[in-house]
């Protein structure tokens, strides 16, 4: 049932109008595929093909350009930023040095102001000195005084009567007293 099948099919495609399957009609078949293809060739080449070849030429260029400036671009940022770290590094020597006179001025303005500091306390202390020993002159001298005139007084208590040891020390006593009472005068 199959061969039979088969045999009616290879009937029916020649009968169906289908030259492909045709062995007869190959050779022809063969000869106008060949011209086909060669004038295809043809009118791409003389039709098709240029406008697309002027289209990937100017791509080209363009692409081309495209790179050259970039490459200029990247070659004037590199310049930029070798300006720009030699400016960073000149900008940096003078932040130092500025930084550098700023202390140096700093330590002037500091010696200069212990220098004056030492002259004041100096110039105190001089005159906490002089009023020391002015204080110091005065209660000797207060202090002479009072001996003088506690020797007075005594002198004076001894010569008006002949005394005791007792009668020594009362006059004693009195004469302190009264130099205590002299000296709340003044």
């Amino acid at each position: 049932m199959i061969a039979s099948a088969h045999a009616s099919a290879g009937g029916a495609a020649a009968s169906s109008g289908l030259p492909q399957f045709e062995p007869s009609v190959f050779e022809s078949q063969i000869f106008w595929t060949v011209v086909s293809f060669f004038l295809l060739m043809f009118l791409l080449k003389k039709y098709v093909l240029p406008p697309i070849i002027t289209i990937l030429d100017s791509r080209a260029s363009r692409i081309a350009d495209d790179l050259q400036k970039a490459e200029a671009s990247r070659k004037e940022g590199e310049r930029l930023l070798l300006n720009y770290q030699g400016q960073l590094v000149a900008a940096r020597q003078v932040a130092a040095q500025t930084l550098d006179e700023a202390r140096q001025e700093a330590n002037r303005y500091r010696e200069q102001a212990l220098e004056e500091l030492n002259k004041e306390l100096a110039k105190k202390k001089n005159a906490a000195l002089l009023e020391i020993e002015q204080a110091k002159q005065k209660a000797m001298e207060e202090v002479r005084d009072a001996a003088v005139d506690l020797s007075m007084l005594a002198a004076e208590k001894l010569i008006a009567k002949s005394i005791n040891a007792k009668d020594a020390n009362r006059m004693v006593q009195e004469a302190v007293t009264q130099l205590g009472k002299q000296s709340q005068l003044h």
